[in-house]
């Protein structure tokens, strides 16, 4: 069997984790499709595809996974997928036997012979938490403090966990997975040429760049903007909560907001020292346990301790924080429209 032949029997996943420019990432990667298939990896174009297969592996169905793999086989290209909830799906149970996700379609890939190659980029988790608490806000899918979605993390993990033996432990036990991990922090090169070069693109002189920034974080004043219409639309206008229309359309006015404003210059930072010290208490062992397993050094000497610097948490005077009210009131105003008529009035 020739090495093309090998690479074409290949999966490749890159699974984030969230807050690690995975947007960035598939833009890039889609910018690209003459690069990527002289590189002889199949990636698909549309970002409903990827997600399409998540869904798919979720509720036991491998037939679009077969579908790309077969594709993949024809080009003689490897199958490349890139969707951050894989971090969280594979970890998830199985419907098929008593093992994870991961595991039944680990299964199903030796039956075909077909090996798995995984992608995952990590971060230190005080700056994770941070960077995936305003995205969630500013979606409207919260409407907490982020004193209390940290300690809710700390608790439950949930749909923001970050405790990388519990996200990886089990890839990092099969052999038959060969896992690449690589260190999320400033001033790293490109991370979508970080990616290709992990699976083995060594020329990336002809990957194209790209010019559009992918999920700028708002600023501290969107996001206190964020809040307030968030406790609004949960406690007093439930049919809009729910509707995503009108969610996607105050997200969208926001960000174009904030932008005008300069807002992202001024991020929000809602890190204090006592929550530092719990997320430290919940991580510090996992973290040294999974960064010597994998780099073969502790955690801190690759992830500095951060130095809270909280940013403001409210409007700074009464006529900031009028002036906010005000925005805030119109972005509501603009968003109902979207909403079921129940809530327009």
């Amino acid at each position: 069997m020739n090495r093309s032949t090998v690479a074409a029997r290949t999966l490749v996943l890159h699974v984030g984790i969230h807050k690690t420019a995975s947007t960035y990432i598939q833009h890039r990667l889609k910018a690209n499709p003459a690069f990527l298939r002289q590189q002889r990896l199949l990636y698909p174009s549309r970002r409903s595809e990827h997600l399409r297969l998540v869904k798919a592996l979720r509720r036991g169905d491998l037939q679009p996974w077969e579908q790309l793999l077969q594709q993949a086989r024809q080009q003689d290209s490897r199958a490349l997928v890139s969707a951050e909830i894989l971090s969280l799906v594979l970890a998830e149970p199985g419907d098929r036997s008593a093992g994870s996700l991961l595991s039944e379609l680990l299964h199903w890939l030796s039956a075909q012979d077909i090996g798995l190659e995984l992608v995952a980029f990590v971060r230190d988790q005080p700056t994770y938490l941070n960077s995936r608490y305003t995205q969630l806000l500013k979606r409207f899918y919260l409407a907490s403090s982020f004193r209390r979605y940290v300690r809710q993390t700390l608790r439950r993990g949930g749909e923001s966990n970050c405790d990388y033996l519990e996200l990886f432990g089990e890839a990092l036990d099969r052999p038959e997975v060969r896992c690449h991990f690589l260190p999320f922090r400033a001033g790293e090169a490109d991370p979508c040429e970080r990616l290709l070069q992990a699976v083995g693109v060594a020329d990336l002189s002809a990957l194209g760049p790209l010019a559009e920034q992918a999920n700028v974080q708002p600023g501290w004043q969107a996001v206190w903007i964020a809040r307030r219409l968030a406790r609004q639309l949960s406690e007093h206008y439930p049919q809009a909560w729910n509707s995503p229309a009108c969610k996607a359309q105050i997200r969208q006015d926001l960000e174009r907001l904030a932008t005008e404003q300069g807002w992202p210059a001024a991020p929000f930072q809602g890190l204090t020292e006592p929550l530092l010290a719990s997320i430290e208490q919940r991580y510090g062992a996992s973290n040294d346990r999974f960064a010597r397993r994998v780099w073969g050094c502790s955690w801190r000497e690759l992830f500095p301790r951060p130095t809270p610097q909280a940013s403001p948490a409210r409007p700074r005077s009464p006529e900031e924080r009028q002036a906010l009210q005000a925005l805030a009131d119109q972005l509501l105003a603009v968003g109902l429209r979207q909403a079921p008529a129940a809530d327009q009035a």
